[in-house]
């Protein structure tokens, strides 16, 4: 019999090792279905612990057991704050020091969809601040317009041969609808082909995870590995060989 988890101050450091283990490989801010997959080898722990485990996380952060900012939360709405002028100035120190857009070896700029807006910055860095945009699991029309117009700006301006796009979703049903309403709306709107580079069943058991069960992006990827997630990605967006 799988032994139950308690909820108590080992499990806490228990959880919080999980996350620092994410972070050492090069995740910068996990997500906590990320984490929770982490735990899966460990007794007592399955996915139906996501629901548990977010609430345990936000009362433990709320009695300061914790600190906030450990955890990504892609669901967090959105904001404008005003920047002083000392964070205008290293914002632009930040600005000179960051690479140009560039192409793919292949001479096309190479743009990832993702259906999680928590990994875009993780995904984003892995290909050398490459175009990445997340669906939060909608095909959001104007968003996604904007973006692409933006993307096509980079290509004449660089002279590129045109855009490439792939797509990371869910391993469910879901992620298979969301993949085909994109694909075809891209297809439609700007003549582009969308082609489907993951979750597949191949990828799914390579983590070690059951391929007869539906996972999402955030979770398996932290048992695939950053590292080979990124070297997998960067030779699918012509950066490597």
């Amino acid at each position: 019999m799988r032994k139950t988890v308690r909820w108590d101050a080992g499990t806490r450091e228990t959880i919080l090792a999980a996350r620092q283990a994410l972070v050492n490989e090069g995740w910068r801010r996990p997500a906590i279905r990320k984490t929770l997959y982490r735990l899966l080898d460990l007794p007592g722990w399955s996915k139906n612990h996501y629901d548990t485990l977010c609430g345990k996380l936000g009362e433990w952060r709320d009695a300061g057991l914790i600190p906030f900012g450990l955890f990504s939360d892609e669901n967090a709405g959105n904001d404008h704050t005003p920047m002083t002028s000392k964070q205008l100035k290293e914002a632009l120190a930040l600005l000179r020091d960051m690479s140009p857009a560039q192409l793919g070896k292949d001479g096309y700029l190479h743009g990832v969809l993702v259906e999680h807006s928590g990994d875009v910055d993780d995904i984003s860095e892995m290909l050398d601040d490459g175009p990445v945009v997340s669906s939060q699991g909608q095909l959001r029309r104007e968003h996604l317009h904007t973006v692409i117009t933006k993307w096509q700006e980079v290509v004449n301006e660089l002279k590129g041969k045109g855009i490439k796009l792939i797509m990371l979703v869910d391993y469910d049903k879901g992620g298979e609808d969301i993949f085909e309403a994109h694909r075809k709306w891209l297809k439609r709107i700007f003549g582009l082909d969308l082609k489907k580079w993951g979750i597949t069943s191949e990828q799914v058991r390579a983590a070690g995870l059951p391929a007869n069960e539906p996972h999402q992006i955030e979770g398996w990827s932290g048992r695939y590995g950053h590292d080979r997630l990124r070297r997998e990605l960067r030779r699918a967006c012509g950066l490597d060989a």
